[in-house]
């Protein structure tokens, strides 16, 4: 084969070298007199190594870096990206994913995987392919109250990856905003040769979730050798899971759940000693269900029920019949729907989205001289996910009126409907399309001992969420339609015999096709990049060594639109057409259980300009074999939210052969995404304990973005020590502390209700928190006004620590690896607003706290405080493996563990001692055997069994909507997968 021209990098031994250390769990020593003898005749190429842009032909390690190389993929078993996220125990939980119970059209709920290194939120992992930037998925979703955005990792192909580089501090320094937690830089395989195909099946143990994966890779030169393809493509599909598979997830009534301590669940005994389950917090049931809740000027607020429960009457207190409701099994109770009769929504959701995905990724590289080179690449996603949900209920702000003559209105008046679910059109069927490319040429180089490199890239991801849902608006019509032919029945009630689930008392399939409508939302992200770097390693020479330099500019255009169909886009709005207000209720769309969401569009110009030095400032001296350090700053000018400078220092002390000690300090920022700038009018609605009226109801929010707000800035610090005894074991720790300012985000909504009832007891005529609108006869919220501001500072750290043994004996080549992440410290200073609620619940004036009480109880204030080991910050997370290799076989096994954290929103009394549910720690292992195939057929085919999740274990219980927390833990039980590889 023709001689590589030096700027190819060429992988000769010493980078061979750098790279087999790299995929430990951390970046070992290395040193250059070591490898001398081995390449003293090879010339010494220049690589690139993560958290740095200098070309260098040695690894400093001045940086903690964790790599997950190919062979650690192909023996995790990981068919996609959001698994191999998981063999990073640095990633924190991932709110984007496709069994988050939330799940509503304004989430990202397609096939799409979030990052989150350190738990910091998503939104501060920098993520690259192949040293650049990737488009951000365009799905947004509420973290913080706030919309974020995220790449996604299932957007390329698991089976392609030469290697995933994970950069565990901050670089903003180095690689521009967002890469505040750290980077995480996928390398493709783009010196491939030969070609290869590959076979992945699994299927769940007791479930219908059966997993199909088919891979393939080519590369190979042509032209002389002076040109070079390499190409990967992959399929992948993946059937959906229905909630009532999983026994914990079947129901969302939690209260006899046996999996949780009877301290948690029972609340007392009755008479005759048997016990109550009836803790408030686990009672996930919803209000709205089939039977309805309506209103009338004779009975009031009332509901139906089966006839069978107490309650029934029908005639009032004289003696007069209250309705005409003739329903067998079914009557007239009054007040509000009980708690215990709501409607079970795990019936009907789906717990995983089926998904069908295709990737491809092709590299082109053509020789044009022999120091300088063409290449380019090319990228194509492609996925649709299905998932299933309940249909919904009306929200507060589609309430309306049925006329007295409506033909099945048996009451002789005027009703209105409060809350109702028309279980009988059938569920929600979500179908999600999500699409991406990425087009990327240019030119690098050598030219007078300086490496160049200048590329131009453009990317677009596109997402389609197409949904059947009820026109509000002819939903009313019908129901009010004098004509039996077109008139749909809201009387007739539910399930008699199942009062939680379904409704089998349908209407005409005709009359509900004339108010069911396709809802359809459009989102889009665009990323154009140019730039122009350029490195070398001996800019001029000081006594301990060579002084490396790098530098460059860079110009990108990003943007977001968010488009919205016209019933959902504020184009078309609810009205009353019998009763009440004539007025268009500007907080109600016309699809039923959704608000208003206009459409949205953003973009924004960013340049950039970087520099760096890798400095050595002593060597050769007692307990200093080699002192280094890295300087580096970045310019970024945004043409929306300003411009920030931020500088980088690193240094890497060498004591001997053995230790090595390494710190940092960085400061970073962050800059408001595109959808928290240009949002309008956001429309959410959640469950919340309002402590005015005592009671518990959805609350309409409306949020809005603001061009003032500010960049989030951070200061990093990191110190650490690699130990190294023998050549084939290492330990390494490293600590890091990060301090972030001016943060955006919300004050919770539930904070606002508070902060609301605190005014109006202190000043009982006055109007209360002025971003809170309440009216009605019950003088409930109609929507809490809020915008997305700079809130107060975080504090967060942790340490990581590794080992990484090697062994060959005669019985095989064994391999062990740990990584441990260990959250130490994670405070969110509290916004004025939160703190005087605060206060006032630990006030001495017991008038003012019984006022915030909800039923007695005080409500939890979340999202300020000391948030370590709480709602999906567990304080560990560790993933270990065990490889062997011998001739043909091999085999492995890796434990994975997380630690127990609390849920805060479940509440139980011990002794008249209030606490908080513990989610337990979990642990799992999973196992695989692999054979290589003799023959000469076969040659080079080999074939893996492996177990995932080997005992079969349940996430642990929490008080979520499907028993567990999806962001943290997996519903995946016993796994068996069997994966055949054949190389050519």
């Amino acid at each position: 084969m023709k001689q590589q021209p030096r700027f190819k990098y060429k992988l000769n031994r010493l980078s061979l070298c750098i790279l087999t250390a790299l995929t430990t769990q951390a970046t070992f020593l290395q040193h250059a007199n070591a490898e001398e003898s081995s390449v003293k005749d090879k010339e010494i190429e220049r690589i690139s190594v993560i958290g740095s842009h200098i070309k260098v032909n040695h690894d400093n390690g001045e940086l903690p870096v964790t790599t997950i190389s190919a062979e650690d993929i192909e023996n995790s078993g990981a068919v996609s990206g959001a698994e191999l996220l998981a063999e990073i125990p640095q990633q924190g939980e991932v709110s984007f994913n496709s069994s988050r119970s939330v799940g509503g059209v304004n989430d990202a709920r397609g096939d799409v995987s979030s990052f989150n290194l350190r738990g910091l939120g998503t939104g501060n992992t920098l993520v690259l392919l192949n040293g650049r930037r990737l488009v951000l998925h365009p799905g947004t979703q509420s973290e913080n109250f706030v919309p974020v955005t995220t790449a996604n990792a299932n957007t390329l192909p698991v089976r392609g990856l030469k290697r995933v580089e994970v950069l565990r501090d901050g670089a903003a320094a180095i690689y521009g905003s967002d890469a505040v937690a750290g980077v995480v830089n996928y390398a493709l395989k783009d010196n491939y040769e030969g070609s290869e195909f590959n076979l992945n099946y699994g299927n769940e143990q007791g479930t219908e979730r059966d997993v199909i994966n088919l891979t393939g890779a080519t590369g190979f030169f042509l032209n002389e050798e002076k040109t070079h393809v390499s190409m990967s493509a992959g399929y992948y599909n993946r059937n959906i899971i229905m909630a009532s598979e999983k026994p914990y997830a079947k129901s969302s009534d939690l209260r006899e759940n046996n999996r949780f301590p009877d301290e948690v669940i029972v609340t007392g005994t009755d008479d005759d000693g048997n016990p109550i389950y009836s803790n408030s917090d686990l009672h996930n049931l919803n209000s709205s269900t089939p039977w309805g809740e309506f209103r009338t000027k004779t009975l009031g607020t009332f509901h139906l029920q089966p006839d069978t429960l107490s309650g029934c009457e029908n005639s009032d207190s004289r003696g007069n019949p209250t309705t005409a409701l003739d329903v067998e099994g079914v009557c007239v109770d009054r007040g509000s729907q009980p708690s215990s009769d709501g409607y079970d929504r795990n019936s009907e959701r789906s717990l995983s989205s089926g998904v069908e995905r295709a990737n491809f990724y092709g590299m082109l590289t053509h020789e044009l001289t022999d120091d300088t080179e063409l290449y380019g690449e090319a990228l194509y996603y492609f996925a649709k996910a299905d998932r299933i949900r309940e249909q919904t209920s009306n929200l507060t702000s589609q309430r309306f009126t049925i006329s007295a003559d409506a033909y099945y209105n048996p009451f002789g008046e005027e009703v209105s409907l409060r809350k109702y679910r028309p279980v009988d059109t059938g569920p929600r069927n979500i179908e999600v399309t999500d699409t991406s490319y990425r087009l990327l040429t240019g030119l690098r180089g050598y030219y007078s001992n300086w490496d160049w490199d200048s590329g131009l890239l453009y990317s677009k991801a596109n997402t389609q969420d197409k949904a059947n849902r009820i026109h509000t608006q002819r939903f009313q019509e019908a129901i009010n339609s004098t004509d039996q032919a077109t008139a749909y029945d809201v009387f007739n009630g539910a399930d008699i015999n199942n009062n939680n689930v379904g409704d089998p008392t349908r209407n005409d399939q005709s009359v509900i096709d004339n108010f069911m409508i396709d809802v359809v939302r459009e989102s889009e992200t665009e990323l154009a990049l140019f730039d122009f770097k350029v490195s070398r390693e001996d800019i001029f020479e000081l006594p301990a060594g060579e002084v490396g330099f790098a530098a460059g500019i860079e110009y990108r255009y990003e943007s977001f639109f968010d488009v919205r169909s016209d019933e959902l886009n504020t184009t078309e709005q609810f009205l009353d057409t019998v009763g009440g207000s004539k007025d268009v209720d500007q907080f109600a769309s016309v699809v039923l259980g959704s608000s208003p969401t206009p459409d949205a569009a953003g973009s924004r110009n960013v340049f950039s300009a970087y520099g760096e030095f890798a400095i050595p400032l002593l060597n050769d001296l007692p307990l200093v074999e080699s002192l280094n350090m890295q300087l580096a700053a970045r310019y970024e000018r945004f043409s929306d939210v300003g411009d920030i400078l931020k500088p980088k220092v690193a240094l890497s002390w060498v004591m001997n052969d053995y230790v090595q000690l390494r710190a940092a300090y960085s400061e970073g920022f962050k800059a408001p995404g595109l959808p928290q700038v240009v949002a309008v009018d956001i429309s959410r609605v959640n469950s919340r304990n309002d402590p005015l009226v005592d009671s518990r109801y959805g609350v309409l929010e409306i949020r809005s973005g603001s061009d003032s707000l500010r960049p989030e800035e951070s200061e990093s610090r990191s110190w650490g020590v690699v130990i190294q005894p023998t050549d084939n074991l290492t330990f390494t720790a490293d600590w890091w502390y990060l301090d972030q300012t001016d943060t955006v985000g919300l004050i919770h909504s539930q904070t606002q209700l508070l902060y609301d009832a605190m005014l109006h007891y202190e000043n009982p005529t006055g109007n209360g928190n002025p971003l809170v609108t309440r009216g009605g006869e019950d003088n409930e919220v109609i929507a809490v006004k809020n915008d997305y501001i700079n809130l107060q500072d975080r504090e967060s750290s942790g340490v990581d620590l590794g080992v990484t043994y090697d062994l060959e004996t005669s019985f095989g080549k064994f391999k062990f690896k740990t990584n441990a992440a260990k959250l130490t410290k994670f405070y969110q200073l509290a916004d004025d607003v939160t703190a005087q609620v605060i206060a006032a619940q630990q006030s001495s004036d017991q008038g003012l706290v019984d006022a915030l009480k909800y039923k007695g109880k005080e409500v939890t204030i979340t999202g300020s405080g000391d948030l370590i080991g709480q709602n999906g910050r567990p304080e560990w997370r560790v993933v270990s493996s065990l490889d062997w290799r011998k001739d043909a076989w091999g085999a492995g096994l890796r434990y994975k563990y997380i630690s127990g954290f609390e849920d805060t929103s479940l509440d139980y009394t011990v002794d008249e001692e209030n606490l908080k549910y513990q989610v337990k720690s979990f642990s799992k292992v999973d196992a695989y055997v692999n054979y290589r195939l003799p023959g000469s057929l076969i040659e080079n085919a080999k074939i893996t069994f492996g177990v995932r999740n080997l005992a079969g274990k349940k996430p642990p219980i929490a008080d979520e909507t499907f028993g567990y927390n999806s962001s943290v833990h997996s519903s995946l039980g016993r796994y068996f997968y069997m994966n055949i590889n054949k190389k050519f």
